[in-house]
């Protein structure tokens, strides 16, 4: 499982006063980031080889300016080609505020099309299979 701390920044907020809900998705992106590292070490852009397929979120309760989130992240199913990453964001208090899912994608940019993930990183993203205590089913 990977986990991220952030605090809420104040233009993260919209005219409502809570978190945008477009933010939530940086959030999730910035803790899949050291999972990115297992696809490209570097984070070399100009070899990416990830696409994000499908991501979605559930809003579960307000988040506000200055507050502390941890954000985890989890892969989930794993296909030949495609992997589900789980998401879910907690307050300090440890109040669920965001249930989250993105399917990512191996990709060639070059070639335009899926790339089979090798043995090797399947086992790697095995290991961080692990969901945190207590985290809410997604809304179906």
């Amino acid at each position: 499982m990977y986990q991220l701390e952030v605090a809420v920044r104040f233009n993260d907020c919209d005219a409502l006063g809570h978190v945008n809900n477009a933010v939530y998705f940086t959030y999730f992106e910035e803790c899949r980031k050291e999972l990115f590292r297992v696809f490209n070490p570097e984070l070399d852009t100009h070899n990416w080889n990830l696409i994000v397929a499908s991501t979605k979120c559930d809003f579960l309760s307000e988040a506000v300016y200055a507050q502390k989130l941890t954000v985890y992240a989890w892969v989930g199913k794993l296909g030949s080609s495609s992997f589900e990453v789980e998401h879910a964001m907690a307050d300090e208090q440890g109040n669920w505020v965001a249930r989250g899912r993105a399917t990512l994608l191996g990709y060639d940019f070059n070639d335009k099309k899926a790339v089979k993930m090798s043995e090797e990183i399947r086992s790697i993203l095995l290991e961080h299979s692990t969901c945190p205590d207590g985290v809410p089913d997604m809304r179906s």
